[in-house]
């Protein structure tokens, strides 16, 4: 059987394209051990740090994490604050590398983000708003993917951000996966292996390190890693030939773990705990050199039955290099110092983590020398600006969002609307508005909010309202945690009432009530992504996508 793996694995990489210059350059690797040479362990220790901070300035104690603590990078998150204004995110940035710089070893800092598009995006407010990587698998293009990469490279180049926790390369394969869904290109592993080969590439061209997610794979669990421990029973070859081909494929300089126990690899430990998965197939049988990057070790999927000192210790010891502790529930609680310490603690007691840490340090380092960060230079705020007021690149997620939105079904030839028709626009009380901007051509429109998971007497009476009008448009939020929904989508069909079912984020609504007979999906509601769709309803486009995920019927699953 491993013979079989290592020949499938073998097959994988000769599709591949060609791998990125691997070798450090001799002027890299000398700058790289000189550097080094310099550094106490407690500031090599430190390197491995990617940490989440309150507040849009630097804190008292964001200063001690990188004046005391040596930390090799943060990451921002507009739920903690981080994110407010143009001017306020280059000072922010400024002022973390300054400290970074003038103390310790003076190695400036990796500053990360999750910019995936759709429901997972930091910069919503103050840059431009892509759709969901899986309206991008829609359009199954890769000229897309790279104008997608190329111009969220551009602005977050311009605040100051080198890193980009993205692309998602999870091939999303079960329709009840909870956390992953529209964050996925699709269910194909060649597809999200064609779109995120091309936005890592565009990403390593405009000087930002991608970081694709989750390894070895998170698409086909049914559980949450932010809740608990999902458990994958795949065979090996399956999990080769299916969930970590795209990773194989794209070459990236980094990868992020998945907190994900897959039984075929090690029955005892979640991948992000795993040697055998970071350091026996990662290392050994793909030959990756890159930056292992672990997923927030604040999850619960992790700390469930131990705490973050232990699953830093851990995960270091598995393989991982750059140890991330995100802006999970309690993270303002946490005393870092603990964590920093554990993992110090560690390396001083035991000769084998010693040299470890020099592996990891030196991948950090020739991966900060390589992207130029080790010569950082402030971000100019009035150029950052200028760069993210550029329209250009709100015109890039129109064109993406236009041709993403697919019409899966039409069998009662309800699209686009008759201008003259009586429509009633049924949304979830947290979709977006995409009732104002069909009003600009239909006139004769009315909206009304239900619930995000209605009761069956709501449903009772959306029926009842219903029927004074010529046709129903349900516009639907997953209805896999809103069940409630699929009971309006239900009545309202039992009704006879003319309907169309408006999928916003998860194209697997459909599968919750497979008797509609018309059924549209954008994959995301984010702005750009409800005008698409409002175009398309009104008649003013056509809907361009593909469905990019494997429908079927829950018996069938």
């Amino acid at each position: 059987m491993v013979l079989r793996v290592l020949a499938l694995i073998a097959l994988i990489m000769a599709f591949s394209p060609p791998p990125a210059v691997q070798g450090q350059t001799d002027v890299v690797a000398r700058r790289v051990e000189a550097l080094m040479a310099t550094m106490t362990t407690e500031q090599k220790v430190g390197q491995l740090f990617l940490v989440a901070f309150s507040g849009p300035q630097v804190s008292p104690s964001l200063k001690r994490m990188i004046a005391r603590y040596h930390i090799g990078g943060i990451v921002l998150f507009e739920s903690a604050g981080n994110i407010r204004s143009v001017g306020q995110v280059v000072k922010l940035i400024n002022d973390a590398q300054a400290l970074a710089t003038a103390n310790g070893a003076r190695i400036p800092l990796f500053v990360a983000i999750d910019e995936e598009g759709g429901k997972v995006t930091r910069l919503s407010r103050i840059a431009a708003w892509f759709p969901s990587q899986m309206a991008l698998g829609a359009t199954d293009s890769q000229a897309h993917a790279r104008a997608m990469a190329r111009a969220v490279a551009v602005q977050l180049r311009a605040l100051g951000i080198n890193m980009n926790l993205a692309p998602v390369l999870d091939v999303n394969d079960n329709p009840y996966n909870p956390v992953i869904g529209t964050r996925a290109f699709g269910s194909s592993p060649e597809l999200v292996a064609r779109l995120g080969t091309a936005m890592v590439d565009e990403y390593k061209q405009q000087g930002i390190l991608a970081t694709p997610k989750h390894f070895p794979g998170h698409g086909s669990t049914d559980v949450d890693s932010h809740d608990a421990l999902p458990v994958v029973s795949r065979t090996l070859q399956s999990l080769v030939t299916t969930d970590v081909l795209p990773f194989v494929h794209a070459r990236a300089d980094a990868i992020m773990t998945a907190h994900v126990l897959y039984s075929s690899l090690d029955a005892n430990a979640p991948a992000t705990l795993s040697p055998a998965v970071l350091q026996g197939m990662l290392r050994s049988r793909l030959g990756f050199e890159g930056l292992i990057v672990s997923d927030s070790l604040l999850m619960r999927a992790i700390t469930g039955d131990i705490d973050v000192n232990e699953a830093a210790v851990r995960a270091f010891r598995a393989g991982v290099d750059v140890l991330a502790i995100g802006a999970d529930a309690g993270y303002t609680r946490l005393d870092r110092r603990t964590t920093y310490q554990a993992v110090l603690d560690a390396v001083n007691a035991e000769p084998a983590l010693q040299r470890r840490l020099d592996e990891s340090v030196r991948r950090i380092l020739t991966i900060k020398a390589r992207y130029g960060l080790l010569d950082h230079r402030p971000a100019d705020p009035k150029q950052a600006a200028v760069v993210l007021g550029n329209a250009a690149h709100r015109e890039v997620a129109d064109r993406i969002a236009r041709d993403s939105v697919t019409l899966v079904r039409d069998e009662g030839g309800l699209v686009p609307l008759q201008a003259e028709a009586k429509a009633l626009l049924v949304l979830p009380a947290a979709a977006g508005d995409l009732g104002s901007r069909m009003r600009t051509c239909h006139r004769k429109l009315t909206v009304i909010r239900m619930s995000q998971n209605p009761t069956f007497r709501e449903a009772a009476t959306l029926v009842r309202r219903a029927k004074q009008f010529d046709v129903v448009i349900v516009a639907t939020m997953n209805v896999n945690k809103h069940p409630g929904q699929a009971s309006v989508v239900k009545s309202l069909g039992a009704s006879e009432v003319p309907m169309i079912v408006v999928a916003l984020q998860s194209p697997y609504d459909l599968l919750a009530f497979p008797e509609v007979k018309s059924y549209l999906t954008a994959f995301s509601d984010v702005p750009v992504s409800l005008q698409a769709l409002a175009d398309v309803l009104c008649g003013r486009a056509d809907a361009q996508g593909t469905i990019p995920v494997q429908l079927w019927s829950q018996d069938a699953r």
